[in-house]
């Protein structure tokens, strides 16, 4: 599997992003391993250290535990984490970019509310 890893963001917070992603879906669930580093290492051609790095960023969010001899496992309250600070970052920043952005280009309430209800709708 290859993957083009964006430029602008270090590469370890794209496999971390990528590895939230796939915990949120549900292609990774509680209790379940994630591939080896050595896996992940060959499979992405990046530095173990890279892979390392990533692991660490989950494991201090909560959302991946490392057990001895065994590598890395999702966290039983994984799923439930991400999806609590994902409403917070919604309610937070993504609503009220979109508000600001909506009036900055003079589109009314109503108006915003009908393009979110018809854009929701498809």
């Amino acid at each position: 599997m290859s993957i083009n890893f964006d430029s602008t963001k270090p590469i370890y917070l794209q496999l971390a992003d990528m590895i939230r992603e796939s915990i949120m879906s549900g292609a990774l669930k509680s209790e379940e391993s994630i591939p080896s580093v050595r896996q992940l290492s060959a499979e992405y051609r990046l530095n173990p250290q890279t892979i390392l790095n990533a692991t660490q960023l989950l494991v201090n969010e909560g959302l991946l535990e490392k057990r001895r001899g065994r590598g890395y496992f999702v966290t039983i309250p994984a799923q439930e984490t991400l999806k609590e600070s994902g409403v917070i970052h919604f309610e937070d920043v993504v609503v009220p970019d979109m508000i600001k952005q909506s009036k900055m280009l003079n589109i009314s309430k109503n108006e915003l509310i009908e393009l979110i209800t018809k854009t929701y709708n498809k």
